[in-house]
C-alpha cells in the first residue's frame, strides 16, 4: 500500500472513487447534499491537484489502484488573530473515505496516521473533523486515533 498526495496522474482514480462515493448510501455526503454532480465533482478536482492552495488530497493506493483518498484544507493564522490564537496553522479534516470494497482492512487508520504526519511535516499545529453520528466506524476509528469529542451539533430539517 502506498500512502502519497495526489497528484494529476491520480485524477482518475480519484474520481472513480469519488463516483463511487456518491452512491453509497453509508456515506452522509451522498445523502445529505445536493445530487452528485460527476462533472462538477470532476472540474472540482482538478482545481484542487492543479493548484498550490490550501485544499489537498491525499491517496492510499494498492496495485488495482487508489482506494482512500483524505481531503484536508489548511488554514494559516493571520498577523492580526496571532494575538488571539494558540497556533499559527491549522488543518480540517473534510473527508475520508475508503472504498467500500476495501473496508475493515486498517487502511483508513493508515491512511489517518500519514495524514497526521503529512500536516504536522507541513506546519499544522492542530486538525479538526467533522463526524455523523451515525457513522460509528468512523468514530471509532477517530476516537482510537486520538481525537476527542468538542461539541455535537443539533440539525432540524424543515
Amino acid at each position: 500500500m502506498i500512502f502519497k498526495k495526489a497528484t494529476l496522474k491520480d485524477f482518475e482514480g480519484i474520481c472513480r472513487l469519488r463516483k463511487e462515493l456518491a452512491t453509497d448510501p453509508s456515506d452522509r455526503l451522498a445523502t445529505e447534499y445536493a445530487p452528485y454532480h460527476e462533472e462538477n465533482d470532476r472540474a472540482w478536482i482538478q482545481r484542487c491537484l492543479r493548484s498550490r492552495q490550501r485544499i489537498i488530497i491525499l491517496v492510499a493506493e494498492d496495485p488495482n489502484g487508489i482506494c482512500a483518498h483524505a481531503v484536508i484544507c489548511t488554514e494559516k493564522v493571520s498577523k492580526k488573530m496571532m494575538p488571539y490564537v494558540t497556533y499559527r496553522q491549522k488543518a480540517r479534516l473534510v473527508h475520508l473515505y475508503v472504498s467500500r470494497y476495501k473496508r475493515r482492512q486498517g487502511i483508513g487508520k493508515r491512511l489517518m496516521e500519514y495524514t497526521l504526519k503529512y500536516l504536522k511535516e507541513n506546519g499544522s499545529e492542530f486538525v479538526d473533523l467533522e463526524c455523523y453520528v451515525g457513522n460509528k466506524a468512523a468514530d471509532a476509528l477517530y476516537h482510537k486515533i486520538g481525537f476527542k469529542d468538542v461539541f455535537v451539533a443539533k440539525r432540524f430539517n424543515l
